[in-house]
């Protein structure tokens, strides 16, 4: 007999969940096994150093993508989820990871269950894999294991680059008969450095001859009351942290609240990411001075031959120089010299990061539903949500609403 809906919730209470046994593996062919495990983030820790070495095969060698940054995710915004862990291996090799975050939700005022990814304050998310011979038929086993799982109606993927394997595993469902949606989410600016040599000009990757002056105008008139330099970290030192986030927050994120050091949880993230950061080697703080006094800084990782600047704070009292892009200058010119390939804008397309970058990276929302009534519920819901989002987006565009100017020039 079919389960209804709440027998089906009952895994979540603690009931059994055969198919989430920690010993069950299912074989696949030519060696592949997929399992199944659900617990808590200590589950990541425990396979942290083969999900490392999975990473750096470079397919999803970038900070987003490895074990201290999901876990220290789970730990400041979902410790009382219960974590749901896929792995792919081909013998005892580690091919694939994809970490999931299980939920109650409502569809139709009945209640389901949704599998979502499992990281929070993230600009980018996979299903995470390696190199090598086979890749397909090893992200074939992770959503059979997936689709095994009985307890969920909705699998909710955000920040997907187009073309990521996470977003593969939607044509794959569909032909097993699985309702499917994406919709596009962000298209991410970034900056190629392969092939660029650095030279004495910091504004050398503006990409209008009429900024590039601009630019150079305002550090010139800058440096009439003193030098500026351009300072880059590796260490999570507690002084220089608290010093980017106070820049930050007396700017206009702390006025809306939105800033790190207003919220307890977002704080405890962005310490643990930085000290895991610092610990790995792909910290990579800057700070643009004149003498003491911190004008812009970015935190930054380095990771994989590219740079990402997560977060950004300027002062605004220097609004008129643009420090914003000065630093920006600045960090491209340090990425380029260090042998770096690419500046990674994060986030979306902004008037500012056009400034600097051509080329977008789009990320998708992606969804699978089981074909059930909750399945069928919650794809109409998540339709007509993003159809109002666009639409009350559309209104704000067209009232003068929208934020220009006053942003930071690569922020989330």
């Amino acid at each position: 007999m079919r389960s209804t809906l709440p027998e089906r919730l009952g895994a979540l209470d603690g009931s059994d969940m055969r198919s989430a046994d920690p010993a069950r593996s299912v074989p696949h062919s030519l060696g592949v096994t997929a399992q199944t495990e659900r617990g808590t983030v200590e589950l990541l820790d425990r396979i942290g150093d083969e999900w490392r070495q999975l990473c750096q095969e470079g397919a999803c060698d970038q900070p987003f993508f490895r074990p201290e940054w999901i876990a220290c995710s789970i730990r400041a915004f979902a410790s009382e989820r219960p974590v749901l862990l896929i792995t792919v291996r081909d013998g005892s090799r580690l091919r694939a990871v994809l970490p999931l975050l299980e939920e109650k939700v409502w569809a139709g005022g009945f209640p389901a269950r949704r599998l979502r990814s499992a990281v929070d304050h993230t600009p980018r998310f996979d299903f995470i894999h390696g190199q090598g011979p086979g890749i397909e038929k090893v992200l074939q086993a992770g959503w059979r294991e997936l689709k095994n799982q009985n307890h969920w109606d909705i699998i909710a993927l955000g920040n997907v680059p187009e073309g990521g394997a996470a977003e593969r595993l939607l044509s794959v469902a569909r032909e097993d008969g699985f309702l499917t949606y994406r919709r596009q989410c962000a298209q991410s600016p970034y900056v190629p450095l392969s092939g660029n040599k650095p030279t004495k000009d910091f504004s050398q990757f503006a990409l209008s001859g009429r900024f590039r002056y601009r630019l150079r105008h305002s550090r010139r008139e800058l440096e009439k009351t003193g030098k500026i330099s351009l300072r880059r970290v590796e260490t999570a030192d507690p002084e220089l942290l608290q010093q980017f986030y106070g820049l930050e927050q007396r700017g206009w994120k702390g006025k809306r609240g939105t800033a790190i050091a207003c919220n307890r949880e977002t704080r405890q993230f962005y310490d643990s990411v930085a000290g895991y950061a610092a610990q790995y080697g792909y910290l990579s703080l800057y700070f643009l001075q004149q003498g003491d006094s911190v004008l812009a800084a970015h935190f930054g990782f380095t990771c994989g031959g590219g740079y990402y600047p997560l977060k950004v704070a300027y002062d605004e009292q220097y609004s008129q120089y643009g420090p914003g892009h000065l630093i920006i200058g600045g960090v491209l010119q340090d990425c380029a010299a260090r042998g770096l390939s690419e500046f990674d804008c994060l986030g979306h397309w902004t008037e500012a990061k056009a400034k600097w970058a051509s080329q977008v990276r789009p990320h998708n929302f992606c969804y699978i539903f089981r074909r059930n009534f909750a399945g069928r519920i919650l794809l109409a819901q998540t339709r007509m949500g993003h159809q109002l989002g666009a639409t009350i987006r559309r209104l704000k565009h067209s009232m003068g609403i929208a934020r220009r100017g006053h942003v930071p020039p690569v922020d989330e």
